[in-house]
């Protein structure tokens, strides 16, 4: 409570003694036409109207938060947790429920998925993207699955990048702190007749947690081609890659500080786009992906077993899929959606899974229709019909109503389903350490068993405000999780060594049910005068504590930004209460105060921006602690730390 109240002071001090420098402008640009979301139906319509809640992340509350690295940027939405397990291995997930694998959130990059199929994560350090690319990002908070398939569980984040065209000229810009941190970027856009073009360059290196030698280099590079022949056209090419050098832990199992992981990923996509009418059109996308992961360990000695060593901890996988995707209006109080697509997956792992590439075909079918019989009154259905190679044949539906009162008032209320399938990990694993002598010493992780896929049944009920200077969301839900996988620590297997070795397997053993509240607040006092507040309260009923306390019962996230004249200000505030990830210690209770100064100025005829960021001002925090592997220093704390950001753009 006492949390609550500090922030509820921080905001009124915030709009009232800023507001009175803010900028004026006339009442037309408050009620402008609101954005348009897509992700929660696929068809492009106000938040007010959209069969679930979103939230959306504007390039200027990335700008104004000071944050380099993609994850963080995820502080700022209700409900969501982010941590860092080390400089390479950051993890997001949304009401808790997940160890260090958010494997219940789908993530999409220009409609492209980036979680990993073998492990059932996200590396996001090893997503070619540059922040700095980011036209805005969309959270669908609740299952997507009706949209975005199996493993949009809890959640879906669908990232967009900017145009080719909205960033003409050169950018070039470089970052310098404390922890190492040294970043720089070069980009070029153009343009010559029917072709927009875009290229960007873009490396980051940092020692995010002191505790660890977890120093990690990225190096990326990432292009856009827009072609657009005639008015009713458009094709995208993308492509991009990157290169990283992750010391001190690596994506899975860590052995040792001196361990490292040299990591590539790379991406290719094509999307066509033909628009027939104004809600008419159609999409056909093709994108082929490939990552992998090479891991460099010393070898663990242990008298009188003598040398022992894991097997082979590198692992590959790839993914490519096709979608074709169709909108249309049908009669003027119904809009549709259709969309079609196949994906292969393929995933190669000798120590997890076994010296066998494992594959699976992925076909998808899925409708989503929206129909407004009066004004005040909008009804959604969405169906996914999934063939996965794991889960089977599965039917995620949801059913979604929108009652419009008054203008600016806006209720929701929505059912759905949604499923999680076994990762390549879970169902394939065969995790072992062998000496050269006594040959097998301990089956680690095994998969004996052929597991059924998770899944959740959720009901919400929403709010959404949305009136002049204000904009408020309010969402109360409820979710019941059936089939949970985890592993079990009490299997027995036959060693060479030992008769009975204890060793992990993965099975469908627990059952959960959420409640919760949570609502997200932006206030706009003038053109560069704003705040965001953003808090949930979650309650978690499970067999296990692991999961019960897997959501923290209290989280609170506030950035507010201020041009002052001389100077552009920015201020954030996170709060996470107590809570645990799965298979991990418990983490305290902790806040976070973040500040950015910035300046803007003309320079040799460019535009410029000097930047000072101090990030976690109140002192260091535990992101995570502990870990059931043989980890050294398992406590990961994140220190005070600042840099400097410079920027030119001509």
């Amino acid at each position: 409570m006492l949390k609550m109240a500090l922030s509820g002071l921080v905001c009124l001090h915030v709009s009232a003694v800023w507001a009175a420098t803010a900028d004026t402008f006339s009442e037309d640009v408050f009620l402008a036409d609101l954005p348009l979301v897509s992700s929660a139906s696929r068809l492009p319509q106000a938040r007010d109207r959209a069969p679930a809640a979103v939230t959306v992340i504007t390039r200027e509350m990335i700008e104004a938060s000071g944050f380099r690295q993609l994850p963080d940027v995820f502080r700022l939405v209700p409900g969501m947790q982010v941590s860092w397990v080390a400089g390479n291995i950051p993890t997001v997930t949304y009401q808790g429920l997940s160890s260090i694998f958010s494997r219940h959130v789908q993530v999409l990059v220009d409609g492209r998925s980036v979680y990993n199929p073998g492990y059932g994560s996200v590396q996001w350090r090893g997503i070619p993207l540059a922040v700095d690319d980011i036209e805005r990002i969309e959270i669908v908070r609740g299952p997507n699955a009706p949209v975005d398939g199996i493993n949009a569980v809890v959640a879906s984040i669908h990232i967009f990048t900017r145009p080719a065209a909205a960033t003409p000229g050169w950018t070039v810009a470089g970052t310098l702190g404390s922890t190492q941190i040294r970043d720089g970027l070069v980009r070029a856009a153009g343009g010559a007749g029917d072709w927009q073009w875009r290229a960007t360059l873009n490396s980051r290196r940092d020692d995010w947690l002191d505790s660890r030698n977890d120093l990690a280099r990225d190096h990326l590079i990432d292009t856009r081609a827009e072609w657009r022949p005639n008015t009713r056209d458009e094709v995208v090419f993308q492509a991009g890659g990157v290169l990283g050098e992750w010391n001190g832990s690596t994506v899975d199992f860590t052995f040792s500080p001196t361990q490292t992981t040299d990591f590539s990923s790379a991406y290719a996509q094509a999307q066509w786009t033909r628009t027939l009418s104004a809600d008419n059109e159609w999409h056909l996308r093709f994108d082929h992906s490939h990552t992998r992961a090479d891991e460099t360990f010393p070898t663990l000695v242990f008298p009188p077993i003598g040398a022992l060593t894991p097997d082979n901890l590198d692992y590959w996988y790839s993914r490519t899929a096709l979608e074709f995707s169709m909108q249309a209006r049908p009669l003027d109080s119904l809009r549709t959606v259709w969309t079609a697509e196949a994906r292969r997956d393929r995933a190669h792992s000798p120590s997890l899974v076994g010296d066998t590439t494992h594959s699976g075909t992925v076909y998808r079918l899925s409708g989503t229709a929206e129909w407004s019989p009066v004004r005040d009154w909008v009804l959604h259905g969405g169906l996914m019909l999934e063939n996965h190679y794991y889960a089977g044949t599965r039917l995620s539906p949801r059913l979604a109503v929108n009652w419009l009162p008054v203008e600016g008032h806006a209720f929701r209320a929505g059912v759905s389903r949604a499923y999680r399938s076994p990762t390549i990990l879970e169902q394939e694993a065969d995790f072992a350490l062998r000496s050269p002598i006594f040959g097998l010493i301990d089956q680690i992780a095994i998969s004996p068993f052929e597991l059924d896929p998770e899944r959740m049944d959720s009901a919400e009920l929403g709010y959404l405000y949305q009136r002049g200077r204000l904009d408020l969301d309010v969402r109360l839900f409820h979710n019941r999780l059936h089939d949970l996988i985890d592993s079990d620590g009490n299997y027995v297997v036959t060693g060479e060594l030992s008769p009975s070795i204890t060793t992990v397997v993965f099975a469908n053993l627990h059952e959960a049910r959420q409640t919760g509240i949570e609502y997200q607040l932006r206030w706009q006092g003038g053109k560069s005068t704003w705040f965001t507040l953003a808090q949930s309260w979650t309650r978690t009923r499970a067999d296990t504590s692991d999961l019960r306390r897997s959501a923290p019962s209290h989280q609170l996230s506030l950035l507010a930004n201020h041009d002052f004249g001389p100077i552009i200000a920015s201020l954030g505030y996170y709060y996470r209460g107590d809570m645990r990830w799965v298979n991990y210690d418990d983490v305290p209770a902790h806040d976070r105060l973040d500040l950015r100064l910035a300046k803007r100025f003309k320079w040799q005829g460019a535009r410029a921006e000097v930047a000072l960021v101090g990030q976690s001002l109140l002192g260091d925090y535990l992101e995570i602690q502990g870990e059931g592997d043989l980890t050294v220093n398992p406590d990961r704390a994140f220190e005070p730390r600042g840099y400097v950001a410079l920027r030119l753009d001509w």
